[in-house]
């Protein structure tokens, strides 16, 4: 190694370290989460909800493999707590992950990104503030799904959009979905509902 060239600073004993184990541990229990969470979503009969779910699962488990590639091994202790909250209904289930995300996005990643800092980790620090940001837009998805149906509005719009089948693919344009899908025959609620991103 030439002397231009530097080791990478250990996070081995910082407080960053544990901020990572942390964030790791809390990413991987947001993936099974919300992998419990598509099913309800499924059985309740909201299946854009399922495949909210289910991406946002899978962006967890991506953000925890982000996390588990920043220790540096050993033996490492959590010091969170687990989530032992059953799946419940689906509106339950959007209300405890809007606070969850809500915790992550606001709260935590954002101190962990300024510990990193000043411990000198400007990478990781990064890696917090983009997955926060991640976070965030995780928990705002949620809540306008979560408006959505206390209002009654989930399948229902003022104004033309755009519905698409989640089953077959047809695509419709208008204030509500067809009924029952032309092409594949399922009913309304397979359509997602393209004005929600």
């Amino acid at each position: 190694m030439s002397k231009s060239e530097k080791t990478p600073k250990s996070i081995k004993g910082t407080r960053t370290e544990q901020n990572v184990v942390d964030a790791y541990i809390s990413e991987t229990q947001a993936y099974a989460r919300y992998t419990y969470y598509a099913s309800q979503a499924e059985k309740d009969g909201y299946f854009p909800l399922k495949e909210v779910f289910e991406e946002t699962a899978a962006n967890e488990l991506r953000h925890g493999k982000v996390y588990l590639k920043m220790l540096q091994g050993g033996e490492l202790t959590c010091n969170i707590p687990v989530d032992a909250i059953p799946a419940k209904d689906t509106v339950t289930n959007l209300e405890i992950s809007i606070h969850e995300e809500g915790d992550e996005a606001v709260k935590t990643y954002l101190a962990n990104a300024k510990m990193a800092e000043e411990e000198g980790f400007p990478e990781i620090a990064e890696h917090f503030k983009a997955i926060a940001s991640i976070e965030k837009h995780h928990m705002e998805r949620f809540q306008r799904y979560l408006d959505r149906i206390k209002a009654g509005t989930l399948w229902k719009r003022d104004k033309a959009i755009t519905w698409k089948c989640l089953v077959c693919g047809y695509e419709f344009v208008g204030k509500e979905p067809p009924k029952v899908c032309p092409a594949c025959d399922h009913p309304y609620q397979h359509y997602m509902p393209m004005d929600m991103e």
